[in-house]
């Protein structure tokens, strides 16, 4: 419980002040600087991470991430700290957000800066317009550019319904998918303010080509993403594989079996 308490005041300080100093370079006619004061405080996190809150990740499969772009990564999200371990892997990585993060204060002013892509999570064909052009722009200055195709945070154990807006992205910038899974939620879990001391992995998966049909991309995908996290949930948690349950957490409601009756985290730590 220490740990945890002395690396939230360290993380909570740490972005305030990577936030002001972010603010001022703001006005800089190019966003390189604030790129790279996001790298910095992404891998400053990933430090306290491992030497004050006893959180050690694993980084596995970086052989399927080209060093250079443009490049799509589609990622399992299990909390606020999977776009930070990303961010401090690849410096001026575009994440595509939803729209809420750019109507913060300060917060929303540097999203813009850093050129991420802005979506809402609700979709449309609108929306789709929308992504294609902010990818697109994203696509030509050479970026990587990760996005979340559940849409929403889901705890260790449970998947949600993935979207399509990740199948559009491949299909009209002519880019294969790396998918990239995780375990990390064990350790930092959705908006938890209690991390817990301990190791996990993100891994990187082999990229799925292009020119499948849209059911069988997703398919492949969803697949591949659950599976891999599954597999690293079981190997960091010591209990039996296990197949995530299907929660629509943005409808309020379950799907597919039945829902845990408590998060896959929490049940670990109780039992």
């Amino acid at each position: 419980m220490i740990r945890s308490f002395a690396f939230n005041v360290y993380f909570y300080v740490l972005t305030v002040l990577a936030a002001l100093v972010g603010v001022v370079l703001v006005p800089i006619p190019t966003p390189v600087l604030l790129r790279a004061l996001l790298h910095r405080w992404a891998r400053a996190v990933v430090w306290g991470m491992r030497w004050i809150g006893g959180m050690t990740v694993e980084v596995r499969g970086r052989r399927f991430l080209p060093s250079k772009g443009p490049v799509l990564l589609a990622n399992k999200h299990h909390s606020e700290v999977d776009g930070i371990l990303l961010a401090a892997e690849i410096p001026g990585i575009a994440f595509v957000a939803m729209q809420e993060l750019f109507r913060i204060p300060v917060i929303g002013t540097i999203l813009y800066r850093l050129q991420m892509i802005r979506v809402d999570t609700c979709g449309g064909g609108k929306e789709r317009e929308n992504l294609a052009q902010f990818a697109r722009r994203a696509h030509d200055s050479g970026r990587h550019i990760a996005i979340y195709p559940e849409g929403n945070l889901m705890a260790p154990g449970e998947r949600e319904r993935y979207r399509s807006g990740i199948y559009y992205m491949s299909r009209d910038l002519g880019l294969p998918v790396t998918p990239v899974a995780t375990s990390v939620g064990l350790l930092w879990n959705r908006r938890d303010w209690r991390k817990r001391a301990g190791r996990a992995a993100i891994e990187f998966l082999p990229p799925i080509e292009t020119g499948l049909d849209k059911q069988a991309f997703m398919r492949r995908l969803e697949d591949t993403i659950e599976g891999a996290s599954d597999r690293l949930i079981a190997e960091f948690s010591g209990r039996p594989l296990a197949p995530s349950q299907l929660v629509l957490r943005s409808q309020g409601q379950t799907g597919i079996g039945e829902p845990p009756s408590a998060p896959l985290a929490q049940r670990l730590h109780e039992g």
